[in-house]
């Protein structure tokens, strides 16, 4: 087995003959995969340092919205109708929605680190809600990282939208055996329809590991209020 050193040092003389143009289609096409990867986890790296020195430390509300080219986040009507709604001072906490997101979790997901991103945000509690297409809440809610929605902790939101509620049933079948409400339908809200966000229809799911759970609430009474 090579050495890193001995390694380096055969591909160093196998290119050492090669034109600049045919090392380069060299690299690319043996080493692509690790440029990929070591790109996008570098990406990562300055998209978390950027966001750790320059937004406050106080998080408003965080919400994610997979596959739509809408444009909902600061300096929109959408944003600033909410952050107004909800009272929220921006200089004390921030008030992120980000719509930068393009993942199909109930399709192929490996190696896509829109999706990678989707499930840091939501394990590390940073995200409160997430909204996409019926069949990739669905996807996400199986493997438990959605609230239940019949649970004590979400009392007030099933009181409120029992009615629109999305359900799947867990991968863990020692949760539970019978579907779980995962989910909140959005249709009628100004998200869906055929000149909004999502045309084909959206739900949100809020994420377990939530500690704004109120925000959360008042989210989707600024959502209903929105006709679609």
């Amino acid at each position: 087995m090579r050495t890193l050193p001995q390694w380096y040092r055969d591909e160093k003389e196998k290119l050492r003959d090669y034109s600049w143009q045919k090392r380069l289609m060299y690299i690319w096409q043996y080493y692509r995969l690790w440029i990929i990867g070591i790109g996008a986890v570098l990406g990562f790296i300055i998209y978390a340092a950027w966001n750790y020195f320059t937004v406050p430390g106080d998080i408003h509300f965080y919400g994610i919205f997979s596959n739509t080219y809408a444009q909902l986040g600061q300096g929109t009507a959408f944003y600033d109708g909410f952050v107004e709604a909800a009272g929220y001072d921006l200089s004390k906490g921030v008030v992120e929605i980000d719509c930068a997101n393009y993942c199909k979790p109930s399709g192929r997901v490996i190696g896509n680190t829109y999706y990678e991103k989707l499930i840091s945000m939501m394990d590390g509690g940073v995200d409160d809600v997430w909204v996409a297409p019926e069949e990739d809440v669905i996807a996400i809610g199986e493997a438990g990282r959605l609230l239940d929605l019949n649970s004590e902790k979400a009392a007030p939101l099933k009181e409120k939208y029992a009615d629109r509620f999305v359900y799947c049933t867990p991968l863990d079948k020692s949760y539970s055996e019978d579907p779980v409400p995962i989910g909140i339908d959005l249709e009628g809200t100004g998200l869906v329809g055929e000149y909004s966000a999502y045309p084909d229809g959206a739900v949100l799911g809020v994420n377990a590991g939530t500690k704004r759970l109120d925000q959360v609430e008042v989210f989707l009474d600024y959502l209903f209020e929105q006709e679609g």
